[in-house]
């Protein structure tokens, strides 16, 4: 892979700019936040305009509960996203490719004939969401201009990610700061989210950053950026572990179960095979001996020793996925067309489950629509693979950003776009490195 170095200067004022934020909250400044949002706001349209997008939209992806005013406003972050297909409109001249006008427009036809029937009306999140099928492809070919990797993402990311926990669990004190943050406490059990209401959101993007880091460790880096992505990714478990979560617990274990497996399959590298597997060994026993983990350790293991069943297992998940399937084919109009991206619970619980989320809200007219968007979406990456042998390396990414979207909904996050285009990242950095490898082998 082509070594691009890691844009320091970015790294630095995004870190800079988010500490900035947690102070502004706790001291209470309105001026202070504004200030900090207007330059988040000319941050975002400045990288955008120079090809620098995905590594900052990243970044302050886990800290887009707290890119507000209060906890009741809309998120800037949202408003960030609108403003970088606004940019992104500019550079390329309105030069649209076909699928997104198609997506848009059918989109738009099943989702507003099922809120007229329905009743409902539109809102800054389906209109938003619009404006991204249509328009947040064109942030697409950026790395290619050689202004980031897929290293520099996962970078940005997992620093942005450790960073927001560990300001959430160092901050919580403070009242203000309290406000964006939720943490579960019962008996003997602490659960913590970072800034996010729910634990499971907060796990996914530490899962989809663990999921990244760990495969560019066999994309054949330097020393040194392997032995930088060994220690983020000991900082993401740790990070991981402070929320508790079964499905974390779960799905960490299963990516590093392929990953060794992965480092076990590497042709030749004896040496940093070796190294990497002595890491992982000495990390297994500092994580197990640990006092940082071993309180951490019991949570998970008391929550999944507490099951009784697998409606328990998955925290009544079961019983909610039951309800909403149930009324998906109880219900012809939302079997047809769903709810028209319209913000309804079920009982006033969401179905926890992407899947069925987006039948309940697009019903089975409404999902093919998203299907044909991704297909064309992805469309580069599937030579991918081609007719070489499948790639663990992929599995492993693509586990880490979409298996956890089976306990949570992301549908009306902004993770439903950012982890489609994170994912597409990495399958364009396999491909590149999977070509270099071929070259090489014919010269």
């Amino acid at each position: 892979m082509e070594d691009i170095p890691i844009n320091k200067k970015y790294l630095f004022a995004c870190s800079a700019l988010a500490l900035l934020f947690c102070f502004a909250h706790i001291v209470g400044s309105t001026i202070l936040l504004f200030g900090c949002l207007g330059f988040f706001m000319i941050l975002v349209a400045w990288c955008s305009a120079f090809d620098f997008t995905m590594p900052i939209l990243l970044f302050f992806l886990p800290w887009s509960p707290i890119l507000r005013l209060d906890p009741d406003s809309f998120s800037f972050y949202t408003f960030a996203m609108v403003l970088v297909c606004i940019v992104s409109i500019l550079k390329k001249r309105f030069s649209i490719q076909k699928y997104q006008i198609i997506a848009g427009f059918l989109f738009l036809f099943v989702t507003l004939l099922s809120k007229l029937l329905g009743g409902s009306g539109l809102s800054f999140a389906y209109i938003a969401f619009v404006g991204m099928i249509i328009f947040f492809p064109m942030v697409r070919g950026e790395q290619a201009k050689h202004k980031y990797d897929f290293y520099q993402v996962v970078v940005y990311f997992s620093v942005g990610a450790i960073i927001a926990s560990l300001c959430a669990m160092s901050f919580a004190e403070y009242a203000n700061i309290r406000k964006f943050i939720r943490v579960d406490s019962y008996l003997t059990i602490l659960r913590r989210s970072g800034f996010y209401g729910d634990a499971n959101f907060y796990v996914a993007q530490i899962l989809a950053a663990l999921g990244g880091v760990l495969t560019l460790t066999l994309q054949g880096l330097k020393k040194k950026q392997v032995v930088f992505l060994a220690v983020i990714a000991l900082f993401l478990l740790y990070c991981g572990f402070l929320s508790g979560s079964k499905s974390f617990a779960l799905i960490a274990v299963l990516i590093l179960v392929l990953w060794i497996i992965a480092v076990l399959r590497l042709r030749g590298k004896v040496g940093l095979k070796i190294a990497l597997l002595t890491f992982v060994g000495c990390a297994a026993v500092y994580v197990a001996t640990s006092l940082m983990f071993s309180d951490l350790i019991r949570v998970i293991s008391t929550r999944l020793t507490d099951a009784n069943d697998l409606d328990s297992f998955t925290t009544g998940r079961v019983g909610h996925w039951k309800n909403y399937i149930d009324e998906i084919f109880g219900d012809i109009k939302i079997f047809f067309l769903g709810q028209g991206f319209t913000n309804i619970k079920l009982y006033g619980k969401s179905p926890h489950n992407t899947i069925i989320q987006l039948f309940y809200q697009l019903g089975f007219l409404g999902v093919p629509v998203l299907i044909y968007w991704t297909r064309c979406f992805f469309k580069s990456g599937r030579t991918i693979v081609g007719k070489r042998k499948f790639d663990l390396k992929i599995l492993i990414v693509l586990i880490g950003i979409f298996l956890p979207w089976m306990a949570i909904d992301t549908l009306f996050f902004d993770e439903f776009f950012l982890f489609q285009m994170y994912a597409l990242l990495a399958l364009e950095e396999f491909r590149q490195n999977n070509s270099q490898k071929d070259l090489t082998r014919v010269i």
